[in-house]
């Protein structure tokens, strides 16, 4: 024999450990924990109903032949739909079997022309401390896709907490 190895140094640590202590096997049927399922049908619910306030506010200016406030309200209509999607598209690429929420009806009294711009900030307001609290939820469990997902820069995939800072950007 030319040369031999002593490997005694390297000691294997070999505990028992059972290999399902850690695992969350509820995960075989969905990647998402059951916490981040209900928070992100929250948030599609929220986008949905911030889509109809926006149609409202629109339909509000439109008729009053204010045409320019009219697009604005369509195009953030439009935006919060985009949002309810890249939600919809992430809960169904893992695996979230759900029941699509029901939507109240946007039954807040428009009193003034102000009063769209106001409500407007408040349910951005809202809107970003909700996206927050999945984000925080998804660090506290680990999930990194989630979290990843929710920070990404993807017109495609998402870029939900990117799009409440453009909002507070430019209001």
């Amino acid at each position: 024999m030319l040369f031999s190895l002593n490997l005694s140094f390297m000691k294997v640590k070999t505990e028992a450990k059972d290999p399902t202590e850690k695992k969350d096997l509820s995960r075989r049927e969905c990647t998402l924990s059951v916490e981040i399922q209900k928070l992100l049908l929250r948030q599609l619910k929220h986008e949905l109903q911030n889509h109809n306030a926006y149609m409202n506010f629109a339909n509000y200016f439109g008729v009053r032949g204010f045409i320019i406030l009219e697009e604005y309200y369509k195009q953030r209509a439009d935006e919060e739909y985009l949002h309810h999607s890249w939600i919809r598209k992430y809960l169904n690429e893992n695996d979230a079997e759900y029941i699509y929420p029901t939507i109240d009806q946007f039954d807040k009294k428009i009193e003034s022309m102000e009063a769209p711009f106001d409500i407007t900030v408040d349910l951005e307001i809202e809107t970003t401390q909700m996206i927050d609290e999945i984000i925080e939820q998804a660090a506290a469990e680990g999930d990194w896709a989630t979290f990843n997902w929710l920070m990404g820069h993807s017109e495609e995939t998402g870029r939900l907490r990117e799009e409440q800072v453009n909002f507070c950007l430019a209001a």
